[in-house]
């Protein structure tokens, strides 16, 4: 019964928007409990999402919760959590303006909190802590960056590029221009990426507010991007461009003509540390139940 899937519904949202057909699409499996891992990994390549988020035990607003690309599985991702939040919402509390969860990651557990809007509903995550590894030298990033077609003097003055991570380790690359002629991927940068820390890279254009991601190879960009929105604000915090407290709106998707929202704010807590906040909205597109079974593909 493992891969049976047949029967089993699925929800697909838009997230970061406010509007229906724009933002970044997720698809949110709700009863995945009986799902392999094999199974999880063709149905996130048939979706055809940059990613999508499977349920596999509700108990209350305690949800856990893993996360695939077409690729490979994740420990921590920001847009499959905000929207799987809000389709719950949506099923067992949709009588409710406000309703508060727990999700349950690999590696991490996180809290959200989402409200019912007129347009579908807000989801906010505490991405907790934002974790600062690896500054590259100039040597360094002249010879990461050339993958990418980014020059040394493309970087914004005083900054260079910095491993930044609230679950998924990122080289925020700190840009005054170049921000959508550069790369976002190219061949062999994954292993360039792991040999400093990072799994994906990120690229910010520091006066836009503007952010990019995609896979390593450079074929798929990445729509909008919570878990590089985070990691985008504790680093501008930490250079003295934002201040704590602030609502950052960051852009992205607007080259792919799906303009995003991400807003980030770091939170002080009592012990001086903060807590990366980021929201966003979610719209309901549609619902279906799947009829095909998988196991003659895994």
């Amino acid at each position: 019964m493992k891969n049976n899937i047949a029967s089993t519904p699925y929800y697909h949202v838009d997230v970061f928007s406010a509007e229906p057909f724009s933002g970044n699409g997720l698809i949110v499996f709700t009863e995945a409990d009986h799902f392999s891992d094999a199974v999880m990994q063709v149905l996130t390549q048939e979706m055809r999402q940059f990613e999508s988020i499977f349920l596999q035990d509700i108990r209350g607003h305690v949800v856990r919760a893993r996360i695939f690309t077409c690729e490979e599985e994740l420990n921590f991702a920001g847009h499959p959590v905000l929207g799987a939040a809000a389709v719950l919402h949506d099923l067992l509390r949709g009588g409710d303006v406000f309703a508060d969860w727990v999700f349950e990651l690999n590696e991490k557990t996180v809290t959200v909190t989402t409200e019912r809007k007129a347009h579908g509903y807000d989801a906010v995550m505490n991405q907790g802590k934002a974790v600062f590894g690896r500054e590259l030298n100039a040597d360094e990033a002249g010879a990461l960056l050339t993958c990418i077609d980014v020059r040394l003097d493309d970087l914004y003055p005083g900054l260079y590029p910095t491993v930044v991570s609230t679950g998924l380790p990122y080289l925020i690359v700190p840009l005054r221009d170049n921000g959508f002629r550069a790369a976002i991927g190219a061949p062999g940068l994954e292993e360039k990426l792991h040999a400093f820390g990072a799994h994906f890279i990120g690229l910010l254009d520091v006066d836009t507010r503007s952010i990019r991601t995609g896979n390593n190879d450079g074929l798929v960009e990445d729509i909008a991007t919570g878990s590089l929105a985070g990691p985008s604000g504790a680093f501008l915090v930490a250079h003295g461009l934002e201040q704590a407290g602030a609502v950052i709106e960051f852009r992205q998707g607007r080259n792919l003509g799906r303009d995003s929202k991400l807003y980030v704010t770091l939170t002080p807590g009592p012990d001086g540390s903060m807590d990366v906040m980021v929201r966003g909205g979610v719209c309901k597109i549609a619902r279906g139940v799947m009829e095909a079974g998988v196991d003659s593909f895994v």
